[in-house]
């Protein structure tokens, strides 16, 4: 493939803007939203799903699924519950290039620099407050610590909201109130309970995403001309990982090199660059041919095809390696593949040729993870192998070109409408039920009666979890409707 090198154009008409929904496909990129906005919602439902039988494994991740429910590293296969976080990663990648592309084509790289260590401390900080005063591990009474959250979920509002029509002075006061709050919360309960901080007490996933976010903008920005450097970094990445437990090495010093760093950062942590780089790639492709360009407005049989063939290669994926039918996964694969690259052989627009590079980049790093499934005992996602890395990247591309062809179309229907305003404001959707819906429900007891379904039935026990995800998207739309957008 050609060396992709990021066009002289502006990114402007690509930023975040919540009233762009239902506009132009060009000025918005609703597809990225939308896969964003799945991922989160995935995050969400697989979190309050009821966690026994008789839900089938596929309900769960591979790894953890019934009847123990406890980890089982050496059973291959992975479920859509797999796909959530790397169709996260991935989006967070395919941000880079639309964030950062038009202040470097302006010269402002120190200004890029400072903008990504800070983002990094501002989701280390966001990791470390939300398992500190998630209600549920508090120490206090329970309606203190149901208020407590609620207080921090308003205090993330200050804290990582930008204000605009504030002078630089009055919004940083604004930003230090809600961390004066914050610090007087965690003293309370330090004070009057058996509270203790533990800088090792993190969320895990927030802190992937800082890793991610420092090191993988690190990357682009070298690499933002150099595609082939970029995917050098995976491989110098992937020489470590295969050789750092070779005792006296380099690469062993490097994969240990982390003083007093432990709970922030490991070597290990990068693993995650095979997807967030790749996702890189796709922010590129959109730059180079969606900015600035009416999309294409026809609507045919090949675009229906097209998305068809994509849910059709994550779907057969999904079930022939959850039930580990190899061959026929692979056989049905290569005709999938086969057919969506003859499909959009002969683009006839800028969207057309987008679509033709984005279903060439899905059908290699598909094959290629497919090619790395026997290594390590199977593709997993816990612990993650060099097959799950690849192959859902490759399923990522897919996923982004179903999401785009459906949000094309259905930008203004209500459902899909609040899963891309869910996608614009993904960090308020991702602590919504911990900080705000649970907290709610405990104190008007609506908890008690979500949960006097599942004595009634024990397929009823669903419905709470299909209620405190709706609630977590209606109330994570209704912050972008308003415009109160969480950033770092």
């Amino acid at each position: 493939m050609a060396v992709l090198a990021t066009p002289a154009v502006s990114t402007k008409p690509i930023a975040p803007a919540p009233e762009a929904v239902g506009r132009p496909v060009a000025t918005r990129a609703l597809g990225l939203d939308a896969l964003r906005g799945i991922a989160i919602i995935g995050m969400v439902f697989s979190g309050v799903f009821p966690h026994e039988a008789p839900w089938p494994g596929w309900m769960f991740h591979a790894q953890v699924g019934p009847p123990s429910f406890t980890h089982t590293p050496d059973v291959p296969g992975i479920t859509w519950v797999d796909l959530v976080f790397p169709f996260f990663l991935f989006s967070m990648g395919a941000a880079f290039p639309l964030a950062m592309g038009r202040k470097l084509q302006e010269g402002k790289l120190p200004e890029v620099l400072v903008n990504v260590l800070k983002r990094g401390a501002l989701l280390v900080f966001f990791a470390l407050m939300i398992r500190h005063l998630n209600w549920f591990g508090l120490q206090g009474p329970g309606w203190v610590n149901q208020l407590t959250s609620l207080v921090a979920f308003g205090c993330f509002f200050l804290v990582f909201m930008r204000f605009p029509s504030l002078s630089s002075v009055r919004a940083t006061g604004v930003k230090l109130i809600g961390f004066a709050v914050i610090a007087a919360l965690l003293w309370a309960h330090a004070f009057y309970t058996d509270f203790t901080f533990d800088k090792s007490r993190n969320d895990i996933i927030i802190v992937v995403l800082a890793n991610m976010a420092v090191f993988g903008s690190f990357i682009w920005i070298v690499t933002q001309n150099n595609l082939l450097l970029r995917m050098g970094a995976l491989a110098f990445f992937a020489a470590v990982w295969l050789t750092h437990d070779l005792e006296g090495s380099w690469t062993n010093a490097i994969w240990g090199f982390h003083p007093a760093l432990g709970w922030m950062y490991q070597f290990s942590f990068l693993k995650y660059l095979c997807i967030v780089l790749p996702g890189s790639v796709l922010g590129d492709l959109m730059i180079r041919y969606r900015s600035n360009q009416e999309p294409a407005q026809e609507e045919g049989p090949s675009k229906i095809l097209l998305g068809l063939l994509c849910l059709s290669l994550i779907v057969v994926n999904l079930y022939g390696l959850y039930t580990r039918q190899l061959g026929l996964t692979l056989t049905l694969d290569a005709v999938l593949s086969a057919a969506a690259l003859w499909l959009v052989r002969k683009p006839a627009s800028p969207q057309g040729e987008l679509f033709r590079q984005l279903v060439g980049w899905g059908v290699f790093l598909l094959f290629l993870g497919l090619a790395m499934e026997p290594y390590g005992g199977g593709i997993k996602k816990d612990p993650s192998s060099f097959s799950f890395w690849f192959l859902t990247s490759g399923l990522a591309f897919f996923a982004y070109i179903l999401c785009d062809l459906v949000s094309s179309r259905f930008s203004q229907n209500l459902v899909w409408k609040s899963i891309i305003q869910t996608g614009q404001n993904p960090m308020v959707a991702y602590v919504a039920t911990a900080f705000l819906i649970s907290p709610l429900l405990a104190l008007t007891h609506g908890a008690d009666v979500l949960a006097a379904l599942r004595d009634v039935n024990i397929y009823l026990g669903v419905v709470k979890s299909i209620f405190i995800t709706g609630a977590v998207v209606a109330a994570t739309a209704y912050t972008t409707r308003k415009g109160w957008f969480w950033r770092t």
